[in-house]
């Protein structure tokens, strides 16, 4: 899988201009994790909690759509079987995350997880294996869903 991950080809110049639909559904989707984040913050102890496990469950599966991007492509064009490999990586990292019962440490497990799969998009994107407006949407939305985990840190 190294030769999936591992390229020091310099990166397309990349287009900012994301398509419309994608634009809004990914940044729709950052959303929740902003709420969640918020609710982890309110002081009310149920609202506490559903913000907790909610963010984390639903980052658990933002992870594994984010791995399924992979999988999609791979299936539309030869890649390489590590990049099948790849796409099911974030989904089961991301559900062993849910298995730890501390929501805190539910959140320090996740973060990570997402700065791991947005440097593989990023050696993707330099192999030109994804659009060229993937990686300037994907970074933002990136940043929003560390951004909502990060609030629910105490």
């Amino acid at each position: 899988m190294s030769d999936v991950i591992n390229d020091n080809t310099p990166p397309k110049p990349a287009s900012p201009k994301a398509p419309l639909i994608p634009k809004i559904l990914g940044w729709g989707g950052v959303i929740p994790f902003i709420l969640c984040g918020v609710a982890s913050r309110s002081g009310d102890p149920d609202l506490m909690l559903y913000g907790l496990y909610g963010g984390t469950n639903y980052a658990a599966v933002i992870l594994s759509f984010l791995g399924a991007v992979h999988w999609g492509l791979a299936m539309g064009s030869k890649r390489s079987d590590g990049w099948f490999i790849w796409s099911i990586t974030p989904a089961l990292l991301a559900a062993a995350s849910l298995l730890i019962f501390d929501a805190q440490m539910r959140v320090w497990a996740l973060i990570p997880l997402f700065v791991m799969a947005w440097g593989v998009d990023y050696s993707a994107a330099r192999q030109g294996l994804v659009p060229d407006w993937y990686m300037p949407l994907r970074t933002g939305l990136t940043l929003g869903a560390i951004v909502g985990l990060g609030l629910m840190i105490n």
